[in-house]
């Protein structure tokens, strides 16, 4: 128990968050929802793969100062996500066909997603979450809001388990290419987590050994 508490902690800690509501440019009721989900499906089926920059803030009700660190992200379709961390401490975290991989300190942890109905859960939301394929998702109820550049999906969890650690999930997606800007994780507690992700570069060659942590 101890350990699937700790994982929960490391995956939220790493995917989530965004300022939802800017006030130059405040959120509306989403008109057109259909073809939105028409066009962010067009985006993911023509995804294989994606690498880019982010940017992280971790904000915990016992600590005066944000955490902010820094890394890089790759993904590949359908279930391989890497999270490299690189500023202010050296850190992998990777989704690799069912398995979590952790290397921290040198150290490399592993575990099996399907083993675990929390660790498969968080593992499928991690990726949907960054391919922006949550659209359809039946874990959660969705509220569609955009401004003039995004699209916000407000994202309540319906599943008993996840309402003990999750408040809310926002992703936030560019009208300009139907990429997925940032996502936001809201605790139970009431803490969160915002990653932004920048210099998305898509489609590259991408090696399913870069996902092996050893």
């Amino acid at each position: 128990m101890k350990n699937t508490i700790a994982i929960i902690g490391v995956l939220f800690f790493i995917v989530f968050c965004t300022s939802w509501v800017q006030q130059n440019d405040p959120y509306v009721a989403l008109k057109d929802v259909s073809g939105f989900k028409t066009k962010l499906n067009q985006k993911n089926q023509a995804t294989s793969t994606l690498a880019c920059d982010f940017v992280q803030e971790k904000s915990l009700s016992f600590m005066a100062q944000k955490v902010l660190s820094k890394g890089t992200m790759k993904f590949k379709n359908p279930d391989m996500m890497k999270l490299e961390y690189t500023t202010p401490f050296q850190y992998i975290m990777s989704l690799y066909k069912g398995k979590v991989l952790i290397k921290d300190n040198g150290k490399v942890s592993k575990y099996d997603t399907n083993s675990n109905k929390v660790f498969k859960y968080v593992n499928d939301l991690m990726i949907n979450a960054v391919k922006g394929n949550v659209a359809d998702s039946k874990e959660f109820s969705i509220v569609y809001k955009e401004n003039a550049k995004t699209v916000l999906m407000e994202m309540t969890p319906i599943d008993v388990t996840m309402k003990d650690y999750v408040n809310k999930v926002l992703v936030t997606v560019s009208k300009a290419d139907y990429g997925v800007l940032k996502v936001e994780m809201t605790e139970k507690s009431g803490d969160y987590t915002l990653i932004t992700f920048s210099n998305r570069v898509y489609n590259t060659i991408i090696q399913d050994e870069v996902f092996i942590v050893r």
